[in-house]
């Protein structure tokens, strides 16, 4: 376990966990503004598993999806580009969510920030028991799940 306090090391935490991800990311968080997945090594690593195929699966759930098409346009098109792996979805406004959040990798590694609204956290490369009962908590949301993001323009 390894703990992190600033937005740097939050970042390279997350970092770590997607370097390690062989077949499935789970994000759930309030937004991606923390994470700057247009980063180019960021960027590079999320195609990378996107490109690798075999069943793999990226899921970001958030609270808020209104800024992901206009402050993310490379992670809009690996959408674009990989919808069939890679999707984000704005968690239901009606039901209770957690205060959490939390990126899950493989159902063993777990990024965990107790609270949504400051950085500080942990990485659990190994937490397979956390995992499961985050993994649960996120397949719930994701099921309650309105609407995704569109990488699409619709109208033209």
């Amino acid at each position: 376990m390894s703990t992190f306090e600033t937005p740097a090391e939050f970042r390279a935490a997350f970092d770590t966990l997607l370097a390690g991800t062989q077949r499935q990311l789970r994000l759930y968080d309030h937004d991606l503004s923390l994470l700057e997945l247009d980063h180019e090594p960021r960027h590079a690593a999320l195609r990378a598993l996107c490109v690798a195929g075999g069943g793999r699966h990226i899921e970001f759930l958030l609270d808020d999806i209104s800024l992901v098409a206009r402050k993310h346009p490379h992670l809009m098109q690996l959408v674009r580009d990989f919808g069939h792996v890679l999707e984000i979805r704005q968690a239901d406004p009606d039901e209770s969510r957690p205060e959490q959040a939390f990126v899950l990798a493989d159902r063993h590694g777990v990024l965990l920030r107790a609270d949504k609204a400051a950085v500080r956290g942990t990485l659990h490369l190994d937490g397979a028991r956390d995992a499961v009962l985050l993994n649960q908590d996120f397949e719930g949301m994701w099921q309650r799940s309105p609407a995704s993001v569109s990488a699409t323009t619709l109208g033209l």
